[in-house]
């Protein structure tokens, strides 16, 4: 699942940061600013780990065209691992778009697509524009591949990412955050707040 667990545990309305999240990763920069904003006023140092992952998640997501890496390793998220659980946002998006959600798991009131994934064809995503949010969240705001980082990351460098080994997309994506990165503390001679690298990257042309 993606990220906010600790949301939950403070009394905020988590479903409501979950769909504002996702538009963010759709590449919505007023939500973007908004779950941001939220993570780092909490001034929690895993809520800034996972406002930095976030940007860089968001930087993937709308930055590169990474169809040739995805079609490198094959697709291999959408092929390996455990069923991937869905919000009732991500449904009703799915539900509007036309998709078949027969193909969806459901168990215990939850609906789930399985790995392999149905909707893969190849190495490409045919619900791309209805494709729900942990599905948005890979690999940098995805909680349970991120969690010793977050757990372990210590300010004020930006923490660096877990990434798969397969995940060609992923690696050339945090190449470019991690260019960025250096040039802000080139230019700045400190390093970037998650706001001001989100900001950063958007006024390279880059988000």
């Amino acid at each position: 699942m993606p990220t906010f667990v600790m949301t939950m545990q403070i009394g905020f309305d988590a479903n409501q940061i979950h769909f504002i999240t996702k538009k963010a990763l759709k590449g919505d920069m007023k939500a973007a600013e908004i779950v941001i904003e939220f993570l780092s006023g909490l001034e929690i140092k895993e809520a800034t780990a996972i406002a930095y992952l976030i940007v860089y998640q968001i930087a993937m997501n709308v930055l590169l065209d990474l169809g040739e890496e995805c079609r490198k390793c094959g697709g291999m998220c959408c092929k390996m691992g455990s069923a991937i659980e869905l919000m009732d946002f991500d449904i009703s998006e799915l539900i509007e778009s036309g998709v078949d959600i027969s193909k969806l798991v459901k168990s215990n009131n939850k609906h789930y697509i399985p790995r392999p994934c149905p909707f893969q064809n190849g190495w490409k995503c045919t619900i791309h524009r209805s494709k729900p949010y942990s599905c948005l969240s890979y690999p940098f705001a995805v909680e349970d591949i991120q969690k010793d980082i977050i757990a372990s990351w210590s300010p004020p460098n930006p923490p660096k990412p877990f990434i798969p080994d397969f995940c060609l997309a992923g690696k050339r994506a945090w190449q470019h955050i991690e260019s960025a990165i250096q040039d802000f503390k080139n230019e700045y001679g400190r390093e970037p707040t998650p706001q001001e690298l989100l900001q950063y990257l958007r006024n390279r042309g880059q988000v």
